[in-house]
Formats: C-alpha cells, sequence, structure tokens
C-alpha cells in the first residue's frame, strides 16, 4: 500500500473517530450539515473494512516499524564521552590579544604586523628502529592472545606465490568468478578509517589480508580465526597513510609497506617485528608511495617529489642506493616488468605514464617510453606474467592497455571509457591484472547498484562483483588471491568485502 494512501486513511478514520465521539457526548447540538458529513465519514469507513483496506493498513505498519538489525565485525567503535559545552568563543583580534592571548605590545599596529601562534601540533612519525608488532598493536583483548597470533604467522612463512599461467579458457574462467559469493560475515571493518592499500597473502591453507588506512593504521584479518576482533589484528607502525602493502613475492614470509610518513618498513611474520628498510629526512616532507620488487634484495620505491629510490635492503643504513628523478610531479605508483626486471613503469600527478630502462637513467628525459593520457595517471602496472601489457587508470575516465612486447615501442592497445571520478573522499581507483592472467583486470566502479567490475583486456564487462544486501559502498581498492577464487574489495570507512 503506498505511504500517501496509508496517510489518507488515518485521517478518515481520526475523522470517524472524532465524528463518533461527538456523536456519543450530544446529538442535539448538532446542525444538519455536521450531521451529513458524520454519516458521509461513517459510509466511507464501512466501505473501507468491507474492503479490506483497514487490516492492510495495520499489516502495512507493521512492516514499515520492523528495523533490520545489522551487526558491525571486526573493529567496534569506540564509546565517546561527551565533553562539557565549551564557552562561547570570543575574537582575540577583537580584544587587541595576538593568538596566544597575550596582550599586544604598546604601539602594536595590526595592519604591519603579525604573530603567529608557535603551538602548532603536526602528526610526527613513530620512534625509529624496530618494532614489535605486540607493542604496536591497538586492538589486543589480552597479551596472551596477541602473543599466540603472532607465533601463528610463521605458518605463513611456508607459502610461496605462484604466476603460473592458467590453461582455462576466458569464459570457462570467468564462471569461477561467477559462483564466488559475498555474504554478511565475510563484511568486517578492519581499520578505523580509509583503506588506502591492500594486499592478500598466497597461502593456500590460511586467508589473511592486510589493509593500510588513513591514518597510519595496518591491519591484519586472519579470516578463518576468532583471535583478536573476529580475526582482525590492529597495528599502528604509522603516523600518516599506508600507501601501499605487498607481500614479498620471494619471501612470503615478509610484508612490505610504504607511508606518506617517508619510511618503508617489512614486517617480519616470523618473529613479529616492524623493521625500517628505507627512511628519507622528515624534515624534507617526502612521500613513499608504492613498492615494488627488483630483485629478492633490491626494491624500487616512488616517492612524493618525483624521484624514484632503488634501495638494496642488504646495505645497513636504511638509504637509497640509487635516486633518480623521474617525474616532474609526485610519483604514484612503480611496476616492475616480471621477466626483464631492468624495466619499470611509472605512474604520476602528470599526464605521462613512462617505462624506464635501469640500465640507462641518466637524467628524466631518458625514459624509453612515454604513455600519453589526457589527465594524471592513477596507476600503471605491467601484466603479471610476460609483461607484454602495461594496464593504466587516468582521471580522464579512461583504462588503457599498452603493447609493451617490446618497451622501447610501446602502443596503445585499448582505450577504455570508464568513470573515475571517486572524488576527494575515496581512494583513487586502480585497475590491476588478474595474478595468473593477461586477459582479465578487476576494477572498482561508481555504478549503481555498487559493484566490482571484473572486465577484459579489450574492455568487455565479463562480470561484476555485487550483493545489494551486503555492498553499499564503492570498493576503489581490490585484491586477487594469485591461486584460489579469492577477491577482495576496501571502501572509505575501514571495511573488507569479501568474495570467495
Amino acid at each position: 500500500m503506498p505511504i500517501a494512501c496509508a496517510k489518507n486513511l488515518d485521517t478518515i478514520e481520526d475523522k470517524s473517530n472524532k465524528a463518533e465521539s461527538q456523536t456519543m457526548a450530544s446529538t442535539g447540538d448538532l446542525s444538519a450539515y455536521e450531521k451529513q458529513i458524520q454519516h458521509n465519514i461513517a459510509e466511507k469507513m464501512q466501505v473501507l473494512h468491507q474492503l479490506g483496506i483497514t487490516e492492510a493498513k495495520q499489516q502495512f505498519q507493521h512492516f514499515i516499524s520492523e528495523k533490520k538489525k545489522t551487526t558491525t565485525l571486526g573493529l567496534k567503535p569506540e564509546k565517546r564521552v561527551r565533553s562539557p559545552p565549551l564557552p562561547p568563543r570570543k575574537s582575540l583580534r577583537l580584544a587587541g590579544r595576538d593568538p596566544d592571548g597575550h596582550e599586544h605590545p604598546e604601539g602594536f599596529d595590526m595592519k604591519t604586523k603579525f604573530y603567529a601562534s608557535e603551538n602548532v601540533t603536526q602528526m610526527s612519525r613513530p620512534p625509529a628502529g624496530p618494532m614489535q608488532m605486540t607493542e604496536v598493536g591497538k586492538n589486543v583483548k589480552s597479551e596472551q592472545d596477541e602473543e599466540e597470533f603472532v607465533s601463528s604467522l610463521e605458518d605463513f612463512c611456508k607459502s610461496k606465490k605462484r604466476f603460473k599461467r592458467t590453461t582455462a579458457n576466458l569464459q570457462n574462467f570467468v564462471s569461477f568468478f561467477e559462483s564466488m559469493r559475498l555474504t554478511q560475515e565475510h563484511v568486517i571493518k578492519v581499520v578505523p578509517n580509509r583503506i588506502f592499500s591492500l594486499d592478500i597473502h598466497p597461502s593456500e591453507t590460511r586467508t589473511l589480508i592486510c589493509a593500510g588506512d588513513k591514518w597510519g593504521y595496518l591491519a591484519l584479518w586472519d579470516v578463518d580465526s576468532a583471535s583478536g576482533n573476529d580475526g582482525v589484528h590492529l597495528y599502528q607502525p604509522y603516523s600518516r597513510p599506508v600507501s601501499d602493502v605487498i607481500f614479498d613475492p620471494f619471501d612470503s614470509g615478509k610484508l612490505y609497506s610504504a607511508s606518506y610518513d617517508g619510511v618503508v618498513r617489512c614486517a617480519d611474520l616470523s618473529t613479529g617485528v616492524f623493521n625500517e628498510v628505507f627512511v628519507t629526512d622528515e624534515d624534507d616532507d617526502i612521500l613513499c608511495k608504492a613498492v615494488d620488487f627488483i630483485s629478492a634484495q633490491t626494491l624500487a620505491v616512488a616517492l612524493g617529489d618525483g624521484t624514484m629510490a632503488v634501495v638494496d635492503t642488504r646495505i645497513p643504513g636504511c638509504t637509497a642506493e640509487h635516486t633518480y628523478y623521474v617525474h616532474k610531479k609526485g610519483l604514484r605508483t612503480v611496476s616492475v616488468h616480471p621477466v626483464d626486471r631492468q624495466y619499470i613503469v611509472t605512474s604520476a600527478a602528470e599526464s605521462y605514464a613512462k617505462i624506464w630502462d635501469l640500465r640507462n637513467m641518466k637524467k628524466p628525459t631518458s625514459s624509453i617510453a612515454e604513455l600519453p593520457h589526457g589527465k594524471s595517471v592513477s596507476s600503471a602496472y605491467f601484466s603479471p606474467l610476460t609483461g607484454h601489457k602495461v594496464l593504466t587508470t587516468s582521471t580522464d575516465d579512461t583504462i588503457r592497455v599498452f603493447d609493451s612486447t617490446h618497451p622501447e615501442q610501446s602502443t596503445t592497445l585499448h582505450s577504455i571509457r570508464h568513470n573515475n571520478h571517486t572524488g576527494r573522499w575515496l581512494t583513487r581507483f586502480q585497475a590491476i591484472w588478474h595474478p595468473t592472467r593477461e586477459d582479465l583486470f578487476v576494477v572498482g566502479s561508481m555504478v549503481h547498484p555498487r559493484r566490482v567490475e571484473v572486465m577484459s583486456d579489450e574492455g568487455r564487462i565479463l562480470t561484476t562483483f555485487s550483493n545489494e544486501e551486503c555492498l553499499g559502498s564503492v570498493c576503489s581498492i581490490n585484491a586477487i588471491h594469485p591461486t584460489k577464487n579469492i577477491m577482495v574489495g576496501g571502501n572509505s570507512s575501514g571495511k573488507l568485502h569479501l568474495w570467495m
């Protein structure tokens, strides 16, 4: 029954009840006109009762009064104590005082001289040096529970990533995706704020997911565990956004993360320690944006000042072996060629992605190929098996696939229209390859109802991950398990959605 009809029925019933009460009180005081009104109302109510509308109205009211009970898994919101009201604000300038509340000296001229407050608080880095995971844990139920979880992480040190090409054709492979489901038990809040980075451990026996958020929190979600908060264990090794997390493809017992703090850390799952790998000068305020592996001991680190650092983890001091100026504006991603690891593709806050040869990095103009876009490039990744393709996401509302079989002669294969305007409150979309295929990728979507899209390298939507009951937000960041049918998406409120 429409809501408007229910309201009209309420009006008629109110008039009927009022008329009955007036009639019971006194019938001799009513005029002929008022008696006619009461008669009409009584006739209408009789018709409504005969049609069964009054019973339908009661059922409808019972339906809309029921509220769906929802439970939030993972991190629980902290109870906030309401602070007493603050006194009314008054202008210190009009009162003749400086920003600290002190009176101005005699002869002070507001038009020519200003004072700045010295009490300016800034987000400073956590202390330098190794950090025990048990010391930076934020949602610890008990020390014993946290120690047991850290010791159980040794099981993940035995897995190795596999990047074998799948033999199933595209249609059969997509059917596996279509069989994956999202349930309410697999929607869980893992970090307090917006998710900036995401990765899945390659283990085939247990499912471990890592997510980094806007204010330095890093979460580990052991999907099949009940320890912590529904399997979620939260740490804060940084104070600013965790821009990238990646499990080491050469040693799955290590988790690398980069932060806007200007620090890259390695979490050793076997010892439960966050170790510093690369550190910039805090006074320079250089952001670490992304990490990839040139070799088992060498990292490529994308920095926010337009440079790329090559870091040898065997060299003490947490400094770069080489630093190359590769873009005029800040980098966003860095991706190493999976076969010929001297080739690197970078994206930045400018309208070009660039391919570089580490054997020839003399100056910024020494890139071997430039991949043009209409606006800034959010991400650029080599295809995971051969590196013969580059997948880019741009704010010009396109996803592009380039042919990089010969990196020096890279050309555009496909330009795919896609709404990438996420706005300032959502993390930028980053289309990612499936770890074992080079003909499909996954990307978030702004379309309603909310979904994550699986697309071919030609731009066809093959299928979507969606569930109107469980997914009501945009999953900007996504990750896929390399060997199991598992996909996870992260949103701007710190929640993960797991399809499996």
